[in-house]
């Protein structure tokens, strides 16, 4: 879709939108509704996609009470309406394509849109990328038209062999697929009645809603005529499907991964859960054949009552790899279809392996944490190798910028190994956890006391990774 010709037409539209956009009013007011019983922070810091004349900002504002906004819009002149309605310097107007952010600084408490997402070319990947934008703990809120909309103008086209002018919409079933954590999703049918067929494109004239989707061919005068008549014989109305989506960032939360299998992963998970009263998560569990799994360890260990553990997203029997005990059962795992579950309290996700281990065919575990977006804790052990092992981890991480809390060094304590990671890998060593005697919850709770609280790590933690890998030459 030609973005320039989408502005130019909502341009052209700003000065009459208000008195023509009675369907924007009852979708704002409704999402307005929705987003004021989410729990958002005093004074959130709030980003709307495609603000237009404001018809959002003035519900929120009422419901909301005082807030930092940053209102964006890909058409200046709605921009300028919109700022009328807001005099004063505790807005920043910024015009932006919402689908591809840019020119933002910070993270914000809210992510917000009322029909506007559905000029996106892929709407998924562009909620994907402004859910980046999220601080831990926020929400993306939007509304968008699903599938069904505008059903009976497209049938009067299928009718006489023609296609209809706008654009597709996806069935609500997809939308937010692309998110890697969890939400919610509910649609609104509305009937929206008509004169006739003219009277509808007038109305989506009126509010710059015009743009035809990519390759259409326009019908020719005669064409749009017959389109007319059938419209008008047989529909005095236009449906409206309406999807409302509300997604939210975990509270806060870190990736524990490790330099190997066998190092000390769900010893530190379990420590961490403790420590920081976190919920636990172990998205890809193997070795059920052998034992009970990380899971009930965890459980066990950090003494986590059952509303604080999260059932894996996949369950596998062999002790291999993701990829190979999938292959023994007759499946495949898909990354995508792996979402963080919503907590309230910070959340521990523990990998399996090391970070090149295959999920699937084309996916190894460094892909998973990539796409959830959480820092990583890197577990690895304090003896001789380690320091060859923990730096070529760092320098993977690094690669995919994926920023690192800090290591965790399990064994016997070893000053020089630590010396050199933190030099070489340009970390820190959050904890050495020595030797237990008696792995229990006694001994998580002592090793407990040697970690730093989660909001002084996260305060200390970089945004990225280091633009280029640790440089590991001495």
């Amino acid at each position: 879709m030609h973005k320039p010709d989408i502005a130019r037409r909502f341009n052209g539209s700003a000065a009459r939108y208000d008195q023509h956009a009675s369907v924007q009013q009852h979708a704002a007011r409704e999402l307005a509704q929705r987003i004021a019983r989410l729990p958002l922070p005093p004074r959130p810091r709030i980003l709307e996609i495609g603000c237009g004349t404001g018809l959002l900002t003035r519900e929120l504002a009422g419901l909301l009470g005082p807030a930092s906004w940053t209102l964006t819009d890909i058409s200046p002149a709605m921009l300028s309406q919109a700022r009328r309605h807001f005099p004063g310097d505790s807005q920043q107007f910024l015009a932006m394509d919402g689908e591809y952010p840019s020119g933002l600084t910070g993270h914000f408490d809210l992510i917000c849109s009322s029909l506007a997402v559905q000029w996106f070319d892929d709407l998924n990947s562009g909620l994907a990328r402004l859910a980046a934008y999220l601080a831990p703990g926020g929400w993306l809120a939007f509304n968008t038209l699903a599938a069904g909309t505008f059903r009976e103008w497209r049938a009067a086209h299928e009718q006489l062999g023609w296609q209809a002018g706008t654009r597709s919409y996806p069935p609500a079933a997809h939308i937010g697929r692309s998110l890697p954590f969890s939400g919610h999703l509910v649609t609104e049918s509305l009937r929206v009645a008509h004169t006739g067929g003219l009277s509808f494109l007038r109305g989506l004239k009126a509010i710059g809603a015009t743009c035809p989707a990519s390759h259409h061919t326009p019908l020719s005068a005669s064409q749009l005529r017959a389109v007319l008549q059938r419209f008008d014989k047989e529909h005095q109305s236009v449906s409206y499907e309406i999807a409302y989506g509300a997604w939210r960032r975990p509270p806060a939360g870190v990736f524990v991964t490790g330099t190997d299998t066998g190092v000390g992963k769900t010893l530190a998970s379990a420590v961490l859960a403790h420590a920081w009263q976190a919920d636990y998560w172990k998205p890809l569990q193997t070795g059920l054949a052998d034992e009970a799994g990380d899971t009930d360890t965890v459980a066990r260990l950090a003494g986590l009552p059952p509303e604080r553990i999260h059932a894996p997203g996949a369950a596998l029997q062999a002790p291999l790899s993701p990829w190979a005990a999938a292959a023994l059962e007759h499946t495949a795992i898909d990354m995508h279809t792996l979402h963080l579950p919503g907590t309230q309290a910070p959340l521990i996700v523990e990998g399996a392996g090391g970070l090149l281990v295959p999920i699937n065919e084309h996916d190894l575990m460094l892909d998973l944490i990539a796409r959830f977006d959480l820092p990583v804790v890197l577990v690895a052990r304090s003896t001789l190798g380690t320091i060859n092992h923990t730096l070529l981890s760092l320098q993977a991480l690094a690669a995919r910028r994926i920023p690192v809390l800090g290591v965790i060094l399990n064994g016997p304590p070893s000053p020089g190994n630590r010396r050199a990671i933190e030099h070489f890998g340009q970390v820190r060593v959050l904890a050495e956890f020595p030797p237990c005697g008696t792995l229990d919850t006694a001994a998580v709770h002592h090793l407990a006391a040697l970690v730093p609280a989660l909001d002084r790590c996260l305060a200390q933690a970089p945004e990225s990774a280091p633009d280029s890998a640790p440089d590991c030459s001495p």
